[in-house]
């Protein structure tokens, strides 16, 4: 059997941030591999997706470039187009008022 798994070094003890699945006094071979993550403390959410990419369950996501060429002149035109449609309730009152 072979598991990858976090731990936390903490007070010169190997602390895993999940539970594992094994025998008490179970003998295990341990193979260090220094983590290049953020050592912040990580939260609930990032716990969660560090375990499932570490299981080989999910995959880090590629920004598209278009996402990242967006100027500031280009948001500031998108913000100025949605404030003169007006608030949101308004526009849906006259969607719905249309339909009838």
């Amino acid at each position: 059997m072979s598991t990858t798994f976090t731990v936390i070094h903490e007070g010169g003890v190997l602390r895993p941030l999940t539970p594992l699945s094994l025998p008490e006094h179970a003998r295990v071979q341990v193979k260090i591999v220094k983590s290049t993550r953020k050592k912040t403390a990580a939260s609930g959410r990032e716990q969660v997706y560090n375990a499932l990419h570490d299981a080989g369950l999910v995959k880090p996501q590629a920004i598209p470039d278009a996402l990242l060429s967006v100027s500031e002149m280009e948001l500031a035109a998108a913000a100025d187009a949605l404030g003169m449609a007006g608030s949101i309730s308004d526009l849906i009152i006259a969607e719905r008022a249309e339909s009838y």
